[in-house]
């Protein structure tokens, strides 16, 4: 009596769904995380913004719009100036991790610290204006926060890749390329499209902030 052996099949679409959640972590695994870093970020700066005086908040404002009386008394390139600068600062502290090997350890930090400003200025609104501060936050500040937002990630994306490959130069001692040239290139679109979200936080700023809210 011969036996009866079933063989089972898995079904096509399970291997394509596990082929492609592998491929968008291996692809966007590293910008996830800092897209993460800067949510977490945000949320810690609500944290810490509850529960400091507004003064105190107001002192943070070279690195984060948190005095918003003195930004709405500027042209529009004193604005643009005020929103890029701090940008600028996130963008040139990632850049330069990654140049070294310990970067990648670093990078999330600088990005968390960014998140952590913007939860810093949604309640120093709150608490100047309320509901009206908040509505302004999400209409005025969020295009910009967002466009800057995914400017670092990309860059950390990069630094992560080109820190990790220090690392393997320096440490482990191995030859491989370092594709400096490509590095750079990538990292001045990420600035450029820093730039861009300083123009739209910019112009929603000065829009909203006389003509719908006047905080």
């Amino acid at each position: 009596m011969k036996g009866i052996v079933l063989k089972i099949k898995s079904p096509k679409n399970f291997h394509n769904r596990k082929n492609n959640i592998t491929y968008f972590i291996k692809r966007y695994g590293i910008f996830a995380m800092f897209l993460i870093s800067i949510l977490v970020g945000f949320i810690l700066g609500i944290y810490f913004g509850v529960n400091t005086d507004l003064e105190f908040k107001k002192s943070f404002d070279f690195l984060f719009p948190t005095d918003f009386t003195s930004r709405a008394s500027l042209d529009y390139l004193g604005v643009f100036s005020c929103n890029f600068a701090p940008i600028f600062i996130f963008f040139v502290a990632i850049f330069l991790l990654g140049f070294c090997p310990w970067g990648n350890g670093l990078t999330p930090l600088v990005t968390m610290f960014k998140g952590f400003g913007m939860g810093l200025s949604l309640t120093t609104l709150c608490s100047i204006s309320g509901l009206k501060g908040f509505g302004f936050f999400l209409l005025a500040m969020i295009p910009g926060f967002f466009v800057s937002s995914a400017s670092l990630a990309l860059q950390g994306e990069k630094t992560f890749h080109l820190s990790a490959n220090v690392f393997k130069v320096i440490i482990k001692k191995e030859n491989i390329s370092l594709e400096l040239r490509e590095f750079v290139e990538d990292s001045a679109t990420c600035l450029f499209i820093a730039m861009v979200g300083s123009v739209v936080d910019s112009v929603l700023f000065l829009l909203l902030y006389f003509h719908f809210f006047n905080i």
